[in-house]
């Protein structure tokens, strides 16, 4: 059983799962504001929104801190820690008498959140070499989407259980479990680098270019992601006169088609294609398809199919999280740069649902498309630089990864 904890395989699903169980920290209670609302009784309904966000924003304000954190401490110490207090966040809100108890126990959620998302994402560079740290990181890139297929797929559980409580009792149980099989299974970090190391290797983060233009590029493209999916019942239901639950129940396939085509993303890349032509080819094919959706009457059906088509392509934007080593000035400053990257990418995951729904709506200054238009174009703007970047010659990190000659000698020196 140890030695089988202990196989890079392994290794990279148990640290997946976690990644996964850490972003649903903002999506767990989705299916459930409605309850919440109606048993504390909300002055509005942006603190009713609040419940599900606040995670979010401590991303937000606190990765690039939580990426000092990882290669302060080690990533393993990080992520282990991050995945505790999300636990504590969970039972907080269990016990929770109030809505002010309820969200203080959301902004613990997010701090163990925030530790566990830049820890997982570190750990997972560290522990795979070569094409299988690219197709290990395209891999990472779906958490997100994961995380609000896994709720939507549990609410019946939870409606089982009779109260929206069961949703934290769940969400905490599984990541109590992971946690433990992490403990067996994840290799400590090497010794940790001095105080003035740290400090160099953070502000050669924040001094390079990349680790911005990558966020940015990420940021831009989260907006378009998460904006559409936000918007699309309404939408919908207003211009065919459909259900809006039952294209939120078609939300699922969506966010699937997103993490497929990040997945897609890390084979190409492995198999020679240029990093620009993806992303070229992912932007301007959701480009068009949400152009067909908003401005032509192709029926519910048509639009639905879009939609996937647009959420696929997105996905293989996202998938270019594979390119996060080529932005870090060296492999000791890894934690600083996914912290730097997560934070501006949130960025955009904030931004999405807001701006979308303003251009949707009756009085909206800039038409769906349009936005969708003029987001894509700063994707590219800030993504091509990265995206034509070679690998070994501008990328330290990179550059001084150990080969992956032997699968043993990995392991043995991954478990020390």
């Amino acid at each position: 059983m140890t030695s089988f904890l202990k196989k890079t395989g392994t290794r990279i699903a148990i640290n997946y799962l976690l990644a996964v169980l850490a972003a649903m920290t903002v999506s767990e209670p989705v299916t459930e504001l409605g309850k919440i609302a109606k048993e504390f009784h909300p002055g509005s309904a942006f603190l009713t929104g609040l419940v599900m966000s606040l995670p979010s924003l401590v991303v937000v304000l606190g990765a690039l801190a939580a990426g000092y954190v990882v290669d302060r401490f080690g990533d393993r110490f990080v992520l282990m820690t991050g995945a505790f207090i999300t636990i504590l966040g969970d039972i907080g809100a269990i016990a929770a008498p109030s809505l002010n108890m309820l969200l203080a126990a959301r902004l613990l959620g997010g701090i163990g959140y925030v530790l566990a998302a830049v820890g997982t994402v570190t750990l997972m560079s560290r522990i795979t070499t070569g094409k299988q740290r690219t197709m290990a990181l395209t891999l990472w890139s779906t958490t997100f989407p994961v995380s609000f297929i896994v709720p939507f797929l549990a609410a019946g559980l939870a409606e089982k259980m009779g109260t929206w409580r069961a949703v934290f009792v769940n969400h905490g149980t599984a990541t109590a479990l992971f946690l433990i099989l992490a403990y067996f299974s994840l290799p400590k970090a090497e010794k940790a680098a001095t105080p003035s190391a740290r400090f160099t290797g953070l502000g050669a983060v924040l001094g390079s270019p990349w680790p911005y233009l990558l966020g940015l590029a990420n940021a831009a493209n989260a907006l378009r992601l998460t904006g559409l999916i936000s918007v699309l019942g309404p939408y919908l239901a207003g211009r065919y006169g459909v259900n809006v639950f039952a294209v939120q129940r078609l939300n699922v396939v969506a966010m699937t088609c997103s993490a497929v085509g990040g997945l897609l993303v890390g084979r190409l890349l492995n198999r020679g294609i240029p990093a620009w032509v993806l992303g070229l080819f992912g932007l301007v094919v959701n480009t068009a398809a949400l152009f067909i959706i908003a401005g032509s009457s192709i029926g519910y059906t048509g639009s639905i199919v879009l939609t996937w088509v647009y959420t696929f392509t997105c996905g293989m934007v996202v998938g270019m999280w594979a390119l996060v080593p080529r932005c870090s000035p060296s492999p000791k400053s890894m934690g600083a740069t996914s912290g730097l990257v997560t934070q501006m990418t949130l960025i955009g995951v904030l931004l999405g649902a807001p701006l979308m729904a303003m251009a949707t709506s009756k009085t909206g200054a800039m038409p769906m498309h349009l936005l969708n238009t003029i987001t894509a174009l700063a994707n590219l703007a800030f993504g091509i630089p990265v995206w034509l970047r070679g690998v070994a010659a501008h990328n330290p990190a990179a550059a001084s990864a150990p080969a992956p000659a032997k699968q043993e000698e990995h392991e043995v020196v991954g478990s020390r």
